[in-house]
């Protein structure tokens, strides 16, 4: 642990008004001796050059929302808050490309993006209060994983700051980079082992001209697993197909039984032809007009998986998409509120209540599934 007279030389790094106070900056309960808000890379890259010189454990954060994700923190100095780089550096519309700070919200980047009709084609959990930095270092998938480009897809360039204090580039601004290794995607899920992430390039998609949620119900877990593949196999244009077990629906505000929820964007003649066929692929049906493609169920499926909240826990199962409808069938009797997006192959669940004895059981049954479980949030000592 630092001494607190040792942090002194790491905060003279940094203007004085760059400090914040280091209560509201706790991790598994444990409070850093300094946090800091830098406002431009060069100050980042201040802060880790000093910080590595002391020997300082610094924990970069910008929207906090992935803080339960992975070990329990052995030690904890300075709280890197990224908040302050929240600038757009250019916007070409007309090359559908951007590149903006790490600090900026998703929900911002995709405000500006949307006044020239374009999006950034992600959706992580929470919700779009995640930063861009945030967005990369943990790469968590949303519902249109599979069927749209990952995170990792979308990156043209990264600027980070190493921890000897370097900032460094990998790749650029534009669609057509030179050859050579794509070094700026290996920053991505990697938490920030590489560097901290400063500023970051995309490509960029034309927002959909309409979308539209259907929610199929389905008498089993099985059948709504079957009629998603079904859904699939259409070739229809998703964002989203996913399978949601009965607690699953209705937390996310449909009928409390088992369902498919699917999310079209395109043209407004494709979609309203996909929720036709589509409709017709269930017994019965619920259909719902989403005008964003971000309201209704996906909002409260992406809340429930955030998992950061006090004492609750998210698994998430990695399994082959026709063995989906078991994974969450297992969660499910596990007593977990349960739901997967196909594509993905991405099952996750979500309790309060759960032991170390369940949470193993479960990652068995996930092998023999011919897939994996990770705990991706928990509290401290389940994790």
């Amino acid at each position: 642990m630092l001494a607190t007279s040792a942090a002194g030389p790491i905060g003279a790094a940094l203007p004085p008004d760059r400090q914040r106070a280091a209560e509201g900056y706790a991790i598994d309960g444990v409070v850093p001796v300094l946090a800091l808000r830098p406002q431009r890379r060069e100050e980042v890259a201040a802060v880790l050059a000093a910080a590595s010189e002391a020997g300082a454990a610094v924990v970069p954060q910008g929207g906090r929302t992935a803080l339960a994700l992975g070990r329990p923190l052995d030690g904890y100095d300075i709280a890197l808050d990224l908040s302050g780089l929240d600038r757009v550096v250019a916007f070409e519309p007309d090359d559908l490309t951007i590149t903006v700070e790490a600090g900026l919200t998703l929900g911002a980047l995709q405000r500006r993006l949307g006044e020239h009709g374009q999006y950034l084609s992600a959706d992580p959990p929470p919700d779009d209060g995640v930063t861009v930095g945030g967005l990369l270092a943990t790469a968590r998938p949303g519902a249109w994983r599979g069927h749209l480009p990952a995170a990792r897809d979308l990156i043209l360039g990264i600027e980070a700051a190493l921890p000897g204090g370097e900032l460094v580039t990998s790749g650029g601004r534009v669609v057509k980079n030179v050859s050579g290794y794509d070094l700026h995607r290996l920053h991505t899920g990697a938490l920030g082992a590489f560097g901290v992430i400063v500023e970051a390039s995309f490509k960029l998609a034309p927002a959909p001209a309409a979308t539209r949620s259907l929610a199929l119900r389905c008498a089993t877990v099985e059948e709504a697993g079957r009629t998603a593949i079904k859904a699939w196999d259409q070739s229809l244009p998703a964002r989203a197909i996913s399978v949601l077990s009965a607690p699953a629906a209705a937390a996310a505000g449909l009928a409390a039984a088992p369902h498919v929820l699917i999310e079209f964007a395109g043209v407004a003649a494709a979609v309203e032809r996909a929720t036709e066929i589509a409709a017709g692929l269930g017994d019965a049906s619920d259909a719902t007009n989403d005008a964003n493609g971000t309201d209704g169920p996906w909002v409260a499926l992406r809340a429930l998986g955030a998992g950061d909240r006090g004492d609750s826990v998210v698994l998430r199962m990695a399994v082959p998409t026709t063995a989906a409808g078991a994974a969450i069938e297992a969660a499910d009797a596990a007593g977990c509120v349960a739901w997967g997006h196909i594509a993905a192959g991405s099952v996750l669940a979500q309790t309060s209540e759960i032991d170390a004895g369940a949470v193993r059981a479960l990652r068995e049954r996930a092998r023999g599934l011919g897939g994996t479980l990770q705990i991706e949030s928990a509290p401290a000592a389940l994790r």
